[in-house]
């Protein structure tokens, strides 16, 4: 499909195009002909074919660092602890040995405030009941004593006051312990404020505040906090010191003693709202009592309301004795004096030191800027991952996915390891806000990988502990998108049922039609999809670009009926009648594909890479830079059972892979996820490779390497830390290796793959065009035949295909053996218009009846041409490197391949095996001098000069 971009305004033919995409006269190819309650505008074939009219202002962005402030502690005072603050008439002690504030007054003023809480910092709540107690000491007579209150000035401006009270007039050289409790009226500017009535001296220490409702102690004042005169960290609390630093490069450090939190000071440190805001330091471990996971956190909190924050990635501990933090976390939207606190756990004494606290502003940045330049140099075997949870949770316990008694790994060591992939898919969305950091860690590791964080199109993730958080204006990412999100979008049946909404979990489909209700700011969901997908994930240069989730080119999967009824409930025209058809909810769904991504398009242009998965679509290639398959793997072995390997799905997966990788916009990538296959149960403690993966994992990859695409194979599945197999990673002496100097080990392929296939002979054709479906028969056996020989036999069946009006479901020619479904290749789409040429292989035992049919669905048709079936001995491939050979055998019997065909055209020379880690019978390093046999679906890679 030609497709044209151009970029610039011009006003006359975009007006054209507007009118054009906004007029709702038209009709859909299917069903908006008959149905005018259908009707919209445009198709899926119109957006398709129409090209894009990018403004001059749409950019891709990348990112810049500011440094806001650095922190050596090389200015020490006291000062007091958070939620507290010198009055007037008071002083705070200076030397080291000094633990006690002091407040006079000369009586040239009355009720002189000496101490004071900050009802800013420190709110008390309305008819809330609070204890507060200190230690104290006269120094001077008091003429009218010293008083101690809980303060409100809307309560005073109506004369409605606590009557309790501390009240203290004694001689001096009195000492004692006062306290007192009291309940607060319904006003919520409370303060505790400490006075001297007159005239007099007092010494005040070890204050304390205790929430009487709750039991927990809200404030303490110990006298041994610090101020850091013109720093970042004004503020501490707990056991710490400040003294000469053995950290490198430091100047001076935070010595810690047990629990200790320091935050930063929002009058000396700014922290703009909307912006990605980082925090780097260096620290040891000293010394451990306990030895959990985490040293600490980090958190960003709003200094008017402490209950709205949001968390960074924790403090790792897990393997550490000493390291380097750095986090980052982006602010609200909201105008606010943003704090950030660091908190270290109990049970550890530790250095911290070289504070330094960044923003990161965004800079326009063209696709030629972009690091996925460098994707198409990369080297074999090319590394890849699809992360889907966020990497804390990952190196704790999988994710769920390998539950033990101590974390997976090392914080450090996952990230280290995940950098090795060149492309890095899945982002979970909490990165976006919570851990933004990632992005500078990960590339300072690997200058050049491409991440793209996922995010949700056609449905969205419903579960009853998102309300909860939809109250925080600091919330995460994924709640972010969500709380915008009118109720009124989620698909519904006729009788206005939500579909598959359930008590619990549950993935909603949305209402991506045309017909979807308008927000009060007059958007639909797929405007507002555009605009947040945008607002969280690409203007702040973090990332670069998007990774599509289940961007749907058919009905969503949760629709019931979809691919087999003539009508389905899904009430998309919101006109209470059962009229959608499943063939009109395809297109429509395409379409909306589409104008997300053109939507997007029209914000950042081609600067950005766009990317999807799940779904091999040459409707939507043009528009993305590629795509990543999940389980690429899965569909090859029938029932999750892999002593039934189906050939045709494999083929499925190689030509889609061959035939839609040239389709996809420049700078393009696909990434290949292999996993296991797992019958009814996927395990919650798997750690380690079994013996099946490692064969399971050679095939795919072996697969994989036939293509220019990007590779991993998980343990178990996104969840999953980063594992390597013998193939993946292999050192100059030819020998298996984790490190990093052995990726890309077989250099720059020297060619395409290449089908190995020998003893074609044409033994049947249809030289007529069939057509199924509508008003043709929807299904037809094509061809019936029984095997006369002793040994197996390969078929090889290669046809044309048209869709010639949108179908139900994908036609699919099924594989029959004694009249026994046996394996299937399904169309790659259902959509009018498509069409493309197919080739698979069959393997039939001996003396076997073999059938192909064709099947159309219940609505639809599709025209199939140039059909013929050739006995051959095909299935094994092989593709040249510059340091090696691939050769996968895709069928489902043995293959013996002979010295000369290893050595194949190019006459490859030193032709040995890898010496592996983990498979030391395949991967034996020893040199190759005779043929080799490989098993039934299987692969090896092997070295070569």
């Amino acid at each position: 499909m030609e497709h044209h971009v151009k970029k610039g305004r011009h006003p006359l033919v975009v007006v054209v195009i507007l009118l054009l995409l906004l007029s709702f006269n038209s009709c859909s190819h299917t069903q908006q002909e008959t149905n005018e309650a259908l009707s919209y505008s445009p198709t899926f074939m119109e957006l398709e074919k129409s090209p894009i009219f990018v403004p001059i202002e749409a950019t891709g962005y990348g990112r810049k660092y500011e440094v806001l402030g650095l922190e050596d502690f090389s200015t020490v005072l006291r000062g007091p602890t958070f939620g507290f603050k010198l009055g007037e008439g008071g002083t705070f002690p200076t030397e080291s040995d000094d633990y006690w504030i002091v407040g006079r007054s000369e009586g040239n003023k009355q009720y002189l405030q000496y101490y004071l809480t900050d009802s800013t910092s420190l709110p008390l709540k309305a008819k809330g009941t609070y204890e507060i107690s200190f230690t104290y000491k006269v120094l001077e007579t008091p003429d009218k004593g010293f008083e101690t209150i809980f303060f409100s000035s809307t309560g005073a401006s109506r004369n409605d006051w606590v009557e309790a009270s501390i009240f203290i007039n004694e001689p001096a050289g009195s000492e004692g312990r006062a306290s007192m409790q009291a309940t607060l009226k319904q006003y919520d500017d409370y303060q505790v404020l400490m006075n001297v009535i007159n005239k007099g001296s007092i010494a005040v220490r070890d204050i304390q505040i205790k929430d009487l409702d709750d039991g927990n102690i809200i404030a303490k004042e110990d006298c041994r906090s610090v101020v850091h005169t013109q720093s970042l960290m004004l503020r501490g609390e707990g056991e710490l010191q400040i003294k000469p630093s053995t950290i490198k490069e430091g100047a001076f450090s935070i010595f810690t003693n047990g629990f200790v939190k320091l935050w930063t000071n929002y009058q000396l440190v700014e922290l703009p709202k909307d912006t990605v805001v980082g925090l780097e330091f260096d620290y040891k471990v000293l010394k451990r009592t306990k030895d959990p996971e985490h040293l600490g956190w980090v958190r960003l909190y709003s200094a008017a309301k402490p209950h709205q924050d949001r968390s960074a990635m924790q403090i790792p501990g897990f393997g550490v004795t000493q390291g380097h933090y750095s986090g980052a976390l982006k602010t609200g939207e909201a105008d606010d004096l943003y704090v950030l606190e660091i908190g270290i756990n109990d049970g550890f004494e530790m250095e911290i030191g070289n504070f330094m606290i960044t923003r990161q502003d965004p800079v326009p940045r063209t696709i030629a800027e972009n690091p996925a330049q460098h994707l198409k140099y990369a080297q074999f075997p090319r590394l890849g991952n699809f992360f889907s949870e966020y990497g804390e949770w990952v190196a704790h316990n999988g994710s769920g996915s390998a539950i033990g008694e101590k974390p997976v790994m090392a914080f450090a060591e996952l990230e280290r390891l995940l950098a090795y992939s060149d492309v890095v898919v899945g982002l979970h969305p909490m990165y976006s806000l919570n851990d933004p950091s990632i992005s500078k860690r990960l590339r300072s590791h690997n200058p050049n990988i491409v991440l793209l964080p996922r995010i949700d199109t056609h449905h969205h993730q419903n579960h009853p502990d998102f309300k909860k958080e939809f109250s925080n204006p600091l919330a995460t990412a994924e709640f972010l998108m969500l709380k915008g999100i009118e109720m009124d979008w989620q698909l519904q049946t006729t009788k206005g049922k939500v579909i598959n909404l359930q008590d619990g979990y549950s993935i909603v489909p949305l209402n991506v039609s045309p017909f979807c209700p308008p927000n009060e700011k007059g958007q639909s969901y797929l405007d507002y999809w555009a605009e947040s997908a945008f607002d969280l994930h690409v203007k702040d240069g973090t990332w670069d670009g998007l990774h599509l989730m289940d961007l749907y080119n058919r009905g969503h999967d949760l629709i019931a009926g979809v691919y087999a009824k003539s009508k389905v409930d899904a009430d998309y025209n919101r006109n209470q009648i059962k009229d959608e058809t499943p063939p009109w909810i395809h297109e429509m769904t395409a379409s909306a594909s589409l104008t997300m991504i053109r939507n997007m398009r029209e914000k950042v242009g081609f600067d950005e890479l766009i990317v999807t998965s799940n779904f091999f679509d040459s409707t939507t290639a043009a528009l993305v830079n590629g795509s990543a398959l999940l389980f690429f793997n899965g569909n090859w072995y029938l029932d999750r059972d892999i002593r039934r390997f189906a050939e045709a799905q494999w083929c499925w997966t190689v030509n889609q892979t061959w035939d839609v990788a040239k389709q996809y916009h420049d700078p393009s990538f696909m990434l290949l996820q292999a996993s296991p296959v797992f019958d009814d149960t996927v395990p919650e403690d798997k750690r380690e490779p079994t013996a099946e993966d490692i064969s399971l994992q050679r095939f795919a990859l072996g697969t994989a390497l036939l293509t220019d695409a990007f590779y991993e194979y998980d343990l178990v599945d996104g969840r999953s830390a980063p594992y390597f197999f013998d193939e993946m990673l292999v050192d100059a002496n030819g020998s298996s290796t984790t490190a990093l100097s052995g990726k890309g080990w077989l250099g720059k392929a020297l060619g395409e793959a290449k089908h190995e296939i020998t003893d074609k002979g044409q033994v049947f054709a249809i030289e007529k065009p069939i057509i199924l479906g509508d008003r043709s028969p929807k299904s037809k056996e094509l061809y019936r035949g029984r095997s006369k020989s002793a040994e197996s036999e390969q078929y090889l069946v290669e046809f044309d295909w048209k869709i010639l009006s949108t179908c139900t479901s994908h036609p699919v020619i099924v594989t029959s053996v004694d009249d026994k479904w046996h394996d299937f290749y399904s169309l790659h789409s259902l959509l009018v218009g498509s069409g493309g040429h197919i080739a698979f292989h069959t393997t039939l035992d001996p003396k076997k009846e073999l059938i192909y049919s064709a099947y159309a669905g219940r609505k639809g048709s599709v025209e199939i041409t140039n059909f013929t079936i050739s006995k051959a001995d095909a299935g094994l491939y092989r593709r040249d490197f510059e340091h090696g050979i691939v050769l996968v055998n895709s069928s489902n019997e043995e293959k013996t391949v002979s010295v000369s065909q290893i050595k194949g055209s190019l006459g490859r020379t030193n032709i040995r095996r890898i010496r592996g880690r983990l498979d030391t019978v395949t991967n034996n390093g020893q040199e190759v001098t005779q043929a080799l046999v490989l098993k039934a679906h299987d692969a090896i890679v092997l070295i070569a000069d």
